[in-house]
């Protein structure tokens, strides 16, 4: 029964990164397609994490505590589209990268996201033999 939940809560969070990179990737296409001063300064704003100037467009602007990022991501500032699809098209990381849970990452497998050669240091096998005798199961 947990390794049923574990699977259906790994899908679910790819399926979520995943909508969420093709948005930014969207994002970022809308903004190389317009020229000039016309071209878009877009911006992600987190929710629970909303500038005073995002809220100041919405007159109408009610926090809602119940939208907040958890704490354990800390607090999330507005950031460039580009940068934050930057971040989710990082494939590798090293480990003390890893420690701090960079956004995108997929947490219940972390071990995926080190080079080759930092990954054999700390496990003592390859990515092949870690994967082949389910060691982290």
């Amino acid at each position: 029964s947990s390794g049923i939940n574990a699977e259906y809560g790994k899908q679910w969070y790819q399926r979520r990164v995943r909508g969420y990179k093709l948005a930014l990737k969207s994002a970022v296409g809308y903004t190389e397609l317009a020229e000039g001063k016309d071209k878009p300064d877009m911006t992600v704003v987190w929710a629970g994490h909303e500038p005073p100037q995002f809220k100041a467009l919405f007159p109408w602007w009610e926090d809602e505590v119940t939208a907040t990022i958890p704490p354990s991501e800390g607090e999330r500032h507005p950031a460039p589209i580009a940068e934050e699809l930057k971040q989710f098209l990082q494939t590798e990381y090293t480990l003390q990268e890893l420690q701090e849970r960079p956004a995108g990452c997929d947490s219940l497998r972390l071990e995926q996201y080190l080079s080759d050669v930092e990954f054999e240091a700390i496990f003592s096998m390859s990515k092949k033999d870690f994967k082949r005798d389910g060691l982290w199961q």
